[in-house]
C-alpha cells in the first residue's frame, strides 16, 4: 500500500513538473495537475499542502545545491589557483544543469508568481560578480583594473537567458553540456580585452 501511495506522490510531481514547464508557477492550477494525474483534488492534499509546497517539492533540491555552489565560489580565494578552482566548481554546477534539466528549466522559466521569481536575478549577479573577479585577477598582472563591468553585466544577463532557452528546449544531456561550454566561449572567451580598464 505504500508503494501505491509514492507512486500517486510521483505521479502528481510528474504531472506538475510538466504543467509548470508549459504554463509557469503563475498559471498552473491544481485542477489541471489533478486531472492529468488522474486523481482528485482531495487526494491532491493528502501529499502537498498547496501548489506553492508542490512547487517547492520539485524545484527547492537543485535550487539549494546551485545556492551551494554560488557561495562556494565566493569563498575562493584570489590567487594564482582560482582558475583552476573556478573550472572545478564550473564543472559540478554543469553537472547540475545536466542532471536537473526539467527542474531548471522551471526554476528559470517559469517561476513567476513564486518565492523563486528573483532567482534568474541572483544567477546574473552570481555569474556578473564571478567573472568580474576572474578578469581583475587577471589585469592585475598587468598592473591594470577594470573601470566598468557593464559590459560584463550585459554577458551575463544575457548568458543566463540562453541557459534558460537551452534548459526549456533541449532534451539530451551531451548537447546541454555542450550549448552551455559554447555559450560560455561565445560570450567570455575573447572579451578581456574589450573591457573598460585603468592602470593601477
Amino acid at each position: 500500500m505504500q508503494y501505491l501511495k509514492e507512486e500517486m506522490r510521483n505521479k502528481i510531481v510528474d504531472e506538475a513538473l510538466k504543467e509548470f514547464l508549459k504554463s509557469g508557477y503563475k498559471d498552473t492550477s491544481i485542477r489541471t495537475i489533478v486531472k492529468n494525474a488522474e486523481t482528485s483534488i482531495g487526494n491532491f492534499y493528502k501529499y502537498f499542502k498547496s501548489k506553492e509546497d508542490l512547487y517547492e517539492t520539485i524545484v527547492e533540491p537543485v535550487y539549494s545545491r546551485l545556492i551551494q555552489y554560488v557561495n562556494r565560489f565566493f569563498e575562493v580565494e584570489v590567487n594564482e589557483k582560482m582558475q583552476e578552482i573556478f573550472y572545478s566548481l564550473l564543472e559540478e554546477v554543469i553537472k547540475i544543469f545536466e542532471e536537473n534539466r526539467n527542474e531548471l528549466a522551471v526554476l528559470l522559466n517559469s517561476s513567476k508568481g513564486s518565492k523563486y521569481e528573483n532567482c534568474k536575478k541572483i544567477f546574473i549577479e552570481f555569474i556578473t560578480r564571478t567573472v568580474t573577479i576572474s578578469f581583475e585577477y587577471q589585469l592585475s598582472m598587468y598592473k591594470k583594473a577594470i573601470e566598468d563591468n557593464f559590459i560584463i553585466k550585459l554577458l551575463s544577463y544575457n548568458f543566463v537567458e540562453d541557459i534558460a532557452i537551452v534548459l526549456k528546449e533541449k532534451r539530451n544531456k551531451r548537447e546541454v553540456r555542450k550549448l552551455i561550454s559554447d555559450l560560455l566561449e561565445i560570450f567570455y572567451g575573447n572579451i578581456i580585452g574589450k573591457l573598460e580598464v585603468r592602470e593601477i
